[in-house]
């Protein structure tokens, strides 16, 4: 069995829309336009900004189709680690839950370095990775 995950497009819109949502925070609560209210117009400007600039990063993750994660018989891969890691320099496996965070931690054998997996934000979640590991190292999962 192979484990590929993507980011979730759906997952992506939805938060840029939140994010372009929030912005109006800045126009309505902080007053980007001034008024006699004591507004801080430079405050609301930081606020438009960070907003717009979380939402051009959701954005972008929904135009990238690129597998940013693999489990299958050569290892696991994850593309923020760069590179495959055999089973051989795996020793462990731990799954973090925190909120709606879902975190599969390896422990690599040279040192106990990690490399975690999230599949919160990603198309096929834990349970697939999961059993994709039971199927290629079931003395892990």
């Amino acid at each position: 069995m192979t484990y590929e995950a993507r980011h979730a497009v759906a997952v992506n819109y939805a938060l840029t829309a939140a994010c372009l949502a929030l912005s109006i925070l800045g126009f309505a609560v902080a007053g980007v336009i001034p008024t006699q209210s004591g507004a801080y117009p430079l405050v609301g400007w930081a606020i438009v900004g960070a907003c717009f600039g979380a939402a051009l990063v959701f954005l972008l993750r929904t135009r990238d189709r690129a597998v940013q994660a693999r489990v299958d018989a050569a290892g696991v891969y994850a593309r923020r680690y760069g590179e495959t890691v055999p089973w051989a320099r795996i020793d462990s496996l731990l799954v973090l839950r925190a909120g709606i965070q879902r975190i599969a931690r390896f422990t690599l054998t040279d040192g106990g370095k990690t490399l975690g997996i999230n599949t919160s934000f990603y198309d096929h979640g834990i349970s697939e990775l999961l059993a994709a590991v039971r199927s290629h190292r079931p003395d892990l999962a």
